[in-house]
């Protein structure tokens, strides 16, 4: 990125997209010999995930976008990179398995850099989440600074306290995050991994708001944060 530079999101038509991709995986299957049952159960695997993940995409659009925006008051100007937000890393094997399966066949719409981008979602959801708690951490320095001496030595652990994922996962559950993530984790993660996934999707919404209205706003969050 050179100096200077504002980030910005390029739209790239997710929805459209995976509901493109669902419709070719239904086309493969359907032309799909009923003898090659190892194909067979590859599509219908397709299929589900891709329909669990276009649900979700809505829900997020429908549901999500606006919850956010009250909690925050904040309006999230585009859907899309809310949405890419949300996608963990779990989903890749999706994406790499179609590309490889699909990005050859003629009756794809799809280019490689279609499904390129679709591989690396939840790589763009951590660059998000690493905007976000650049962003943060900043802006809780701001939030927590005291111009006397004395208070310096408490200003290392003050931060701390804040941006841990201990505390980031609470401000995720009142912010309703989690259930919204498009995943195909296992049902039992550990505490330690929860709370590090509840606390890179609030750092990704930070992201989104730094990308979208600048500094100050994340700024303005803080109070929020901390509680």
């Amino acid at each position: 990125m050179t100096h200077g530079r504002e980030l910005s999101w390029e739209e790239i038509g997710l929805e459209t997209t995976l509901k493109d991709l669902a419709n070719i995986v239904r086309d493969v299957e359907a032309s799909t010999p009923p003898q090659n049952t190892r194909m067979l159960r590859k599509t219908k695997k397709w299929s589900q995930q891709l329909s669990e993940v276009i649900d979700s995409l809505v829900q997020i659009r429908t549901e999500l976008k606006p919850q956010l925006e009250k909690a925050l008051g904040v309006s999230i100007r585009g859907q899309e990179l809310l949405q890419v937000a949300m996608f963990q890393p779990s989903t890749k094997n999706l994406f790499s398995e179609l590309q490889i399966q699909l990005s050859l066949d003629k009756r794809s719409p799809l280019d490689e850099e279609d499904y390129e981008v679709l591989v690396f979602l939840s790589e763009i959801a951590q660059s998000l989440a690493l905007v976000g708690d650049a962003a943060i951490s900043i802006a809780v320095l701001h939030h927590i600074w005291q111009p006397k001496a004395t208070d310096v030595g408490t200003l290392t652990q003050r931060r701390a306290d804040i941006v841990s994922n201990e505390h980031l996962a609470k401000v995720c559950d009142s912010w309703g995050l989690y259930e919204q993530r498009i995943h195909f984790d296992p049902a039992s993660p550990s505490k330690s991994e929860m709370n590090h996934d509840k606390g890179t999707l609030v750092e990704a919404i930070c992201g989104i708001v730094y990308i979208e209205h600048g500094f100050n706003k994340v700024r303005e969050l803080i109070p929020v944060l901390v509680g």
